[in-house]
This record gives structure tokens, sequence and C-alpha cells, in this order.
């Protein structure tokens, strides 16, 4: 135990030294304490992550699944290594040739959980096998993400580094993105393609100069849609007509300028969006594809998966068949059941109290920017309409699929990140007149 603290205190000093070297990650006024305190935030809500999920929540917290199974495999592999590899092969062999396309424990519904227990196995060579100490890793390896959102929103919104601060330490968005699990990774990769997508768009299409692609930005975007892939491979079907809306509204809006003159920022965006959709939804046409049916058999395989746990908190299904009536039909339902977080059974009555009151400051917030930046929408730049419609569309996914309350709460911390951005951009501009950081 105490040489568990001593490597852990060895480790987080070593973070911080290097961290206060920061410059091109460092958003621009932000003073070396600020930054360091930041990082130690997310380090100790790791901690009280990692802590809740042990004492309440044992056998139902993947990141504590990743650890152990990682510690298992490592010791697998000592005891017996051609049985570990043979287990692989054929582990690797069932899912890319004969369910590679399904949606229950196939290779892209495990990808992430693969990634998270790959990391475990690296973190643990340097840390002994502890968790809280593979905690310092991961948020060193995350925290640039939290970086790049702030040089993002303060260019795309002038959002204070004060406002940032208090939008990061949303009690959801804090606690959810703190934490050693998938969801922090698909965060990072979300900030890194916003950050290099800007760049790229502002350095590399000008209407004086020739289009030029600058090679380090495009390998980010690259890796950024690759981990959304790994992680989450069907949010990039979502992701990818939306960015590359906001690629072509960029684009054209400086190669003809004078053309475009009559479209805000935000039309043109919402233009570019329904185009891509439309040659979407001419894509699935043309090769008979049924993503509804997709979704309601990634409904069935959660609420299966859920009832086989023995999770608490399972939800009954949404009645839902694979058409467009039936879709429309349990919208009401979906979004009910997403914004409301109902939890029928909690395990934990008091963490249960904490949920709910960081919906309603959720919800409030929402209220806020609505009713703030409602009508300013055309102007605004389209990164916050691509993060709008990420977000509404994750929301909607999440309630027509996932049956386990406790899930919804984790899953839904992301588009109550985005969401939360122009209610805090508005409060700030009101309460907050200067920028001290």
């Amino acid at each position: 135990m105490l040489w568990t603290l001593g490597l852990g205190l060895i480790y987080l000093v070593l973070a911080c030294v290097w961290m206060s070297g920061w410059k091109r990650l460092r958003p621009a006024g932000m003073a070396t304490g600020s930054l360091i305190l930041l990082f130690l935030s997310r380090v100790a809500m790791a901690w009280v992550y990692g802590w809740i999920h042990e004492r309440y929540y044992t056998g139902f917290n993947d990141s504590w699944r990743y650890f152990n199974r990682a510690v298992e495999l490592v010791n697998w592999w000592h005891r017996d290594s051609q049985d570990l590899s043979q287990y692989i092969r054929m582990r690797l062999d069932y899912l890319l040739f004969h369910d590679f396309f399904g949606v229950y424990h196939t290779f892209w519904q495990s990808s992430g959980n693969y990634v998270m227990m790959l990391l475990q196995m690296l973190f643990n060579v340097f840390s002994g096998s502890s968790y809280y100490v593979n905690c310092i890793f991961f948020s060193v390896l995350t925290f640039p993400g939290w970086l790049r959102y702030m040089q993002l929103y303060r260019v795309t919104t002038g959002m204070s580094a004060r406002a940032s601060l208090l939008w990061f330490h949303l009690p959801g968005v804090w606690f959810w993105f703190s934490g050693m699990h998938k969801d922090a990774l698909l965060f990072l990769c979300l900030s890194l393609l916003g950050y290099h997508t800007h760049q790229l768009l502002e350095k590399g299409f000008t209407s004086s100069v020739k289009t030029t692609f600058r090679l380090s930005d495009g390998i980010w975007i690259l890796l950024s849609l690759t981990g959304i892939l790994l992680l989450k491979n069907f949010l990039l079907l979502v992701v990818l007509p939306a960015w590359l809306a906001w690629v072509c509204s960029i684009y054209l809006k400086n190669k003809w300028p004078y053309r475009w003159q009559r479209f805000t920022s935000g039309r043109l965006f919402a233009c570019c969006l329904a185009g891509w959709l439309v040659i979407g939804f001419v894509f699935i046409w043309a090769f008979r594809l049924h993503p509804l049916q997709v979704v309601v058999e990634r409904q069935q395989a959660f609420y299966r998966v859920g009832v086989e746990l023995g999770a608490h908190s399972v939800l009954a299904p949404i009645p839902l068949m694979s058409n467009g009536i039936s879709v429309l039909k349990a919208l009401p339902h979906a979004w009910w059941r997403v914004l409301a977080l109902p939890n029928p059974s909690p395990l934990h009555p008091t963490l249960q109290i904490a949920v709910q009151a960081n919906n309603l400051l959720f919800l409030a917030l929402v209220i806020v920017g609505v009713w703030r930046y409602g009508r300013t929408w055309p102007r605004a730049h389209p990164w916050l309409l691509f993060t709008c419609w990420l977000a509404v569309i994750y929301l909607l996914l999440i309630g027509y699929t996932v049956c386990i309350a406790g899930a919804m709460v984790r899953y839904r911390a992301l588009a109550e990140f985005f969401l939360s951005a122009p209610g805090i951009q508005a409060l700030s501009k009101r309460y907050f007149k200067k920028n001290k950081i």
C-alpha cells in the first residue's frame, strides 16, 4: 500500500512538472498553476470514480472489468503463452469472419473494450497493476482533449477561460469524462477532430491562395476518425455527414464568397448537411441496407446484456419495429426516457438524487442556451452546429436503444457536454465581466 502511494505520488509530480512546460497545448493566457489545478482535478475525480464503482457497483462497472481482465490476461500469458495465443486467434477468427457486422459480442461492438484492455495492460507495466496509479496515466493521456476544447471554443465562441473551467466542472461532465473509461477516449478523439479540422479549414482554405493541405492536421483528423470508429463505431455514421458538411460549408464560403454571400455560415452548414444526408439515404437505398433494423437489434441486445448481468436498473424496451412509422411513434417515449432518466429500482437512492440534480442543472442550461441563442443559430459557427447535431442524434439513439438506466446516465454525458455550452456562454457573458486567468 505504501509502495503504491509513493509510486503514484512520484508519477503525479512528474506529470505536473512535464505539463508546466507545455506551450502549444496550453490555452493563451492560462497560468501554469491553473493548468496544473485543472489536471489534478481530473485525477482526483478519476479516483473518486474508481472508488465509487469499486464500493457500490462491484461487478457492474466496465472500468474495473477492463482492469481486472488486463491483469488476468497478463497472468495467463505468464502461465501459458501458447494457450493465450490460441484463445486470441480463435476469438479473432470468430469476430472477424463469422459475425463482423452483427450487434452482439461482435468485433465492432467489442473493439472499444479491447482498446481499453490493451491500455490497461500497458499501464500495469509501469504501475505494478494498481488501478489508481493507472488513473494518473489515463488522465495524462486524455488531458490534451480538455485543452483543445478550451482553445476551440475560445476561437469559435469567445468563451473565456473562467467559463471553460466552470463548464468542464459541471458534475456530470467532470465525473464521467474523468473516469478511466472509453467515453473519455471518445471525448479526446472528438476534441482532436474538432480542433484540427478548424486548423485545417482556417489555414488551408482561403479565397486568395490555392488550397493547401496541412499534413499534420490531416493525420490527426484521420487518427481521430479511426479512434471514433474503434470506440463507438455507430457514432461515426452520425459524425461523418456533419463533419463533411462543416468542411464543405467553409470551403464553399471561402472559394466562392460572392456566390454564397446570401447564406450565413449556419444556413450554409444546414444546407450542406441536408445534401450529405440525402446522399446517405440514396446510398442506403442503392445497397439495400437496413439501419432501422440495426437499431432494433441493438436495443434487444442491450436488454439481453442487462438481464444477463442482473443489473438493478434494467428498463423495459421501447416497442420498436424496423419501419419509419414505428420509430416516429416511439419518438416521444425515447425523448422522455433520455431526458427524464427514470430508474424504477435504484441500487443507491442517494446517488440517484445526485443524478437527478445534475439532470435538472443540464436541462436548465439547455433552456438558457436556447433562450439566448435560439434565434441566432444561422450566424453560429459550423463547429457549434456540428456539436448540436451530434448531441441531439446521440441522445435519440440512446433513448431508442439503451435499456439500462445507469448506462444511459453515462452515455448521455457527451450530449450534456455539448448542449450545455451555449448556456454556460450566456451566463458567463452576464456574470463574468473579465477573464482573470
